[in-house]
């Protein structure tokens, strides 16, 4: 990374946390009006946090035996409990996680978006434009809005994977951007 993207990315991020603070929305309010507040997702991102969390205490000098049970019960944890235990708690996170992106995908607000911008594909790229992806971003703002969304990383939308293209699509919406789509009659 050049300083100049650095100091880009910085000046980006002072720039989303000084509009925070003067924004007249207040906390649990919706940003846009009619945008739903999404409680569901913050649970699930709570619970993807303590398995994190979890993780990080298992490497900290945490007793095995607080969060690796005696599968067979003789008494003493092996490391083949512990591996198995590993296993579980990764793909209960990635279940979690799994269920958090269906979730942003199976907006209402944002399947119609697809639906009317790209017919639900990704990989779409506008032949008269530098519109691209499933929300039809054009570079430019799919720079902008996937760096203060904090997906940063890919040139055009349709180069991200569906799931950061609902996130940066859903941050936009969530911070007063459904204007961006007003012509799709969603």
């Amino acid at each position: 990374m050049s300083t100049t993207d650095i100091r880009t990315t910085v000046s980006d991020t002072v720039e989303v946390r000084r509009a925070r603070r003067t924004s007249n929305s207040r906390p649990g309010e919706a940003s846009s009006p009619g945008a739903p507040t999404n409680h569901r997702g913050r649970r699930v991102g709570l619970c993807a946090g303590a398995l994190i969390a979890l993780f990080v205490l298992a490497g900290c000098n945490v007793p095995v035996q607080q969060w690796v049970p005696d599968f067979n019960s003789d008494g003493h944890i092996d490391a083949a409990e512990v591996e198995h235990q590993r296993a579980e708690i990764a793909r209960k996170l990635a279940d979690n996680l799994e269920q958090q992106r269906r979730a942003v995908q199976s907006h209402p607000f944002l399947s119609c978006v697809r639906a009317h911008e790209s017919g639900g594909n990704y990989g779409a790229q506008n032949p008269s434009s530098s519109a691209s992806g499933a929300y039809q971003f054009i570079d430019s703002t799919w720079r902008n809005v996937s760096v203060r969304s904090g997906h940063p990383g890919y040139a055009t939308a349709a180069h991200a994977p569906w799931y950061v293209q609902d996130a940066v699509a859903m941050w936009l919406y969530n911070n007063g951007g459904r204007s961006a789509w007003a012509g799709t009659g969603c």
